[in-house]
């Protein structure tokens, strides 16, 4: 009998250890590494999660977040060491090197009869896919540039209607600016990648571009060996040498910003997160942001600049970790990650359910993203030269042309001559 009594508290108590965990544990843990970390975005990051574990009580979610400056680096060593890192954030600028590396997991199984995709916008399936065949990533937000105005500036200068093309943009610059009184017209990226902010203007007087290389038409010709890439290059020089201060050419973005801000320069051309730059210093009634202009080819080309999330090759849980990247781009928590940047929502229902994305200065890049002029293309980041193009050799190229130093033939040909078409 107590051989029995025995065997049966034994039974009952393997059974309450196995429905406490202390025996079996069937919950799932993640880690999440981040990489644009700062101590208040960890903290939206904390909330989300927090949220996500309530509605999803068999995963727990282990935040990782190294300090900003090394994060990329640090979550690289740590997918290349093989650590167990299951989602991790990346940027367009990484992504290349990480899928080439072996880093991330493939997703098109996942993708595959994942209905909430259909809630994406365009933009954003498109990113995804943008390294090739395969989706590795999910774009969390997109950067997308557009015309920013300092409208009250424009009107004391007498300027009443925004320009729509680029002709009428040169045009109203060189009538508002006045050197002599040190008033501007354009906030010029001078460095820091300028290829990726102003070029994309003026890259609009090329017609058929291709859709999956910036640098190139449909018929492999180098965008600025052309008639419209000619006319770009010279509007490009009176712009910079008739509407921009001298020092512009040597212009980050905390000098764009500043420009703007104290008005000396009213035009800029930026990614929605300088909203949230310039919104401390400036009221609504004060700017607004309307799309790019139109060129001669009469189409918008709009670079897609984006950040998302991924699942590392090495995760043992990669259902779990890709049920938590759906949660993050849900309609809800992608707007309030969204609103913290300013950054463009990659949910539709962002858009409608949060009153910062309703605001007028984001209408532009509503507007310009669903235009039938507006057509998507994308610089080739997985080119292992892109980095060096961008950062070297393009810089040195402006800059030697706005400075006078150099042709725009000579231009063309260094540019030309560096990727070999």
């Amino acid at each position: 009998m107590k051989k029995t009594i025995a065997l049966f508290l034994a039974v009952v108590l393997i059974l309450s250890f196995a429905a406490t965990g202390a025996f079996a544990d069937d919950k799932v843990t993640l880690t999440f590494a981040e990489t644009m970390t700062s101590p208040e975005r960890t903290l939206v990051l904390e909330k989300a999660i927090e949220t996500f574990e309530n509605e999803h009580p068999n995963i727990k979610v282990e935040l990782v977040s190294p300090p900003y400056e090394s994060a990329e680096t640090k979550v690289a060593s740590m997918l290349a060491a093989g650590q167990e890192v299951d989602i991790v954030e990346i940027r367009d600028n990484t992504v290349g090197s990480w899928i080439n590396n072996g880093f991330l997991y493939q997703l098109d199984e996942l993708v595959k009869d994942w209905t909430g995709k259909d809630e994406l916008i365009d933009a954003a399936l498109l990113a995804g896919a943008s390294m090739g065949d395969a989706t590795y990533f999910i774009p969390q937000y997109l950067y997308v540039k557009a015309l920013m105005v300092r409208t009250d500036i424009l009107e004391k200068l007498g300027v009443t209607e925004m320009p729509t093309t680029t002709d009428e943009f040169l045009a109203v610059c060189k009538q508002i600016t006045d050197a002599s009184k040190g008033q501007y017209a354009f906030a010029l990226r001078g460095i820091g990648s300028p290829c990726k902010t102003t070029d994309i203007m003026w890259a609009t007087e090329v017609p058929n571009l291709r859709l999956d290389n910036f640098y190139l038409t449909e018929d492999g010709t180098f965008y600025m060996d052309t008639e419209g890439g000619r006319k770009a290059l010279k509007d490009y020089y009176e712009l910079f040498t008739e509407c921009c201060p001298p020092d512009s050419v040597n212009w980050g973005y905390n000098d764009q910003i500043n420009g703007f801000v104290s008005g000396i320069t009213p035009f800029l051309v930026q990614d929605p997160d300088a909203v949230g730059s310039v919104s401390g210093s400036l009221s609504p009634d004060q700017y607004t942001a309307i799309p790019m202009p139109l060129g001669a080819s009469g189409t918008r080309y709009l670079d897609y600049g984006y950040a998302g999330l991924a699942v590392a090759a090495n995760s043992e849980h990669p259902a779990e970790a890709f049920e938590f990247i759906k949660y993050m781009i849900s309609a809800e928590v992608n707007a309030s990650i969204c609103e913290f940047y300013g950054a463009l929502p990659v949910n539709k229902g962002a858009y409608e359910s949060s009153e910062m994305f309703e605001l007028p200065v984001y209408k532009a890049w509503a507007d310009e993203m669903a235009d039938e002029h507006t057509v998507f293309t994308k610089f080739p980041l997985e080119d292992p030269r892109f980095t060096e193009y961008s950062s070297t050799v393009h810089l040195a190229a402006i800059q030697s042309y706005l400075l006078g130093q150099s042709s725009a033939e000579d231009m063309i040909k260094t540019c030309k001559d560096f990727w070999g078409y």
